[in-house]
């Protein structure tokens, strides 16, 4: 699918910060836009080096390893802003797909699929944000009603969603009969973990439009799997991400003198990269993931030992219910104040 930059957008910032170097970031799939955009850097004067390191959202800046090279901005291609305040100047180069048409035709499929129902709540990943107004338009038309929620937490767009954030969803929650959302599977499915509304996924990439509810009640089974588990843990490793958007050492700390007062012996882990290979040598029984929490959602089986989001904490340490988690929609919620 074609994704588009606004090349007059890279021009006007270069312009503005007048920077001395340039470090320009971009997730795996993009790397040609990394190219692209330190091409035009380098045109127009501007020493431009591309960064080979892996970036998975807008919360991952290379702040470090720009300043470990003596750059002085980044432009970060892919995702939308996150960070209301950087230590560096950033430029959030979002990707755009151009073409609605692998949406259009999913209309028949997804109209199918929400037959019955009339209030309908849209969310979208950024990637699709430019055809919103459109997909709007063409829902109506079938007959539906269709509410945008408005940006809070960390999206910087009506009708955005975050892997990790879905409060423009949840504020309209109470006003509609299910949620949509387009972009994948994995984007929906963070909605059916923190909602009761039935979810229903559209993916324009696999041509696929799928219910969430069933997916979502085995991975809810086998987060309490992991808390039942974590209950024998005697020993416990709080991770704590060094990227500029996932760390939160004042979590982290709360959530170690929690577990030092219900008797298990805790220790804080720091690195950027939090991956079960980084682990093996260790012998922790569990671990607290105050990073992104998808990462406990997504990544679990790769971990031999639970990995447990904080709000799991306190269920396995009895301070909370599981009831409770499920029916406020807590669980993706890094937020949670902890005790």
């Amino acid at each position: 699918m074609d994704v588009e930059l606004d090349r007059m957008e890279i021009l006007a910032w270069l312009e503005r910060q007048s920077p001395r170097k340039v470090l320009i970031q971009s997730p795996l799939g993009l790397r040609s836009f990394a190219e692209q955009v330190e091409r035009l850097a380098r045109e127009k004067g501007y020493e431009a080096f591309i960064s080979l390191s892996p970036t998975w959202g807008g919360c991952d800046i290379a702040v470090e390893e720009a300043k470990r090279i003596g750059a002085d901005s980044i432009i970060h291609i892919g995702h939308a802003p996150f960070l209301s305040q950087t230590e560096l100047p950033v430029l959030y180069l979002e990707a755009r797909y151009k073409d609605y048409t692998p949406l259009q035709v999913l209309l028949n499929d997804i109209s199918r699929s929400l037959e019955g129902r009339k209030r309908i709540g849209l969310g979208l990943t950024v990637q699709w944000l430019s055809h919103l107004q459109r997909l709007v338009d063409d829902l109506k038309a079938r007959s539906f009603e269709v509410m945008v929620g408005k940006p809070g937490g960390h999206l910087a767009h009506p009708g955005q969603v975050l892997g990790c954030d879905y409060s423009s969803l949840k504020d309209i929650e109470e006003s509609v009969d299910c949620f949509l959302v387009v972009g994948s599977v994995f984007h929906a499915i963070g909605v059916a973990l923190i909602s009761p509304k039935p979810t229903l996924a559209a993916d324009p990439h696999t041509q696929r439009v799928e219910w969430m509810d069933e997916r979502a009640k085995k991975v809810l089974a086998s987060r309490y799997y992991m808390i039942e588990k974590f209950r024998d843990a005697r020993k416990v490793g709080v991770l704590v991400s060094r990227k500029p958007g996932q760390f939160m050492m004042g979590l982290a700390l709360k959530l170690k003198r929690v577990l030092t007062e219900h008797g298990i012996e805790a220790s804080i882990l720091v690195s950027d990269e939090l991956v079960m290979e980084g682990l093996v040598d260790f012998g922790y029984d569990a671990y607290v993931n105050t990073a992104c929490p998808r990462l406990s959602i997504e990544d679990q089986a790769r971990f031999s030992k639970p990995l447990l989001l904080p709000v799991e904490v306190l269920v396995a340490l009895n301070m909370l219910s599981w009831e409770e988690v499920i029916e406020k929609g807590l669980l993706l919620n890094l937020s949670l104040n902890v005790p």
